[in-house]
């Protein structure tokens, strides 16, 4: 009796490796439908990362604007003022604006200055150019294309 259960323990000898190579082909199948997807899904992440950070520096100029204890600078006679954000630059703004834009973004937006561009796919850098009337009204035009694009579809 006890010679049998010696053979017995000697024949388990785990899994063949006809059956190794299966369970690899068949993890192999599986990482190969999966990964596409998962790049897919990480990169339109980045891409919502990218428009989240614009859009809060932009609504953070646009709470500045609308604030009537705020001065945007607007002079005498002038109709708008034009500012420029870029992700992962330094705010770029036309005239005396630059101080009130940088201002906003201070106050509103802390750590727009450490902010990065997550997604290569944009073509370029994206930037919002930001007009400001004399009464406060703020509009916002997107560049590169794709950008715009991505950011009208966010906000619908």
């Amino acid at each position: 009796m006890l010679k049998w259960l010696n053979n017995k323990k000697k024949d388990n000898k785990g899994f063949s490796l006809v059956e190794l190579i299966i369970v690899v082909a068949i993890m192999a199948i599986l990482v190969g439908l999966l990964a596409p997807q998962y790049i897919k899904y990480v990169e339109k992440s980045r891409k919502s990362a990218d428009a989240s950070n614009m859009d809060e520096m932009v609504k953070a100029v646009q709470v500045y604007a609308a604030d009537g204890s705020n001065n945007i600078a607007v002079k005498t006679g002038e109709t708008t003022i034009v500012g420029t954000i870029s992700i992962g630059e330094t705010v770029t703004v036309d005239g005396d604006a630059k101080t009130a834009f940088a201002a906003a973004l201070d106050e509103f937006a802390p750590d727009y200055a450490k902010v990065k561009l997550k997604s290569k796919q944009w073509g370029a850098n994206p930037t919002a150019t930001i007009t400001v009337d004399k009464e406060g009204g703020v509009k916002v035009s997107y560049e590169p294309e794709a950008f715009a694009t991505f950011m009208d579809k966010k906000s619908k």
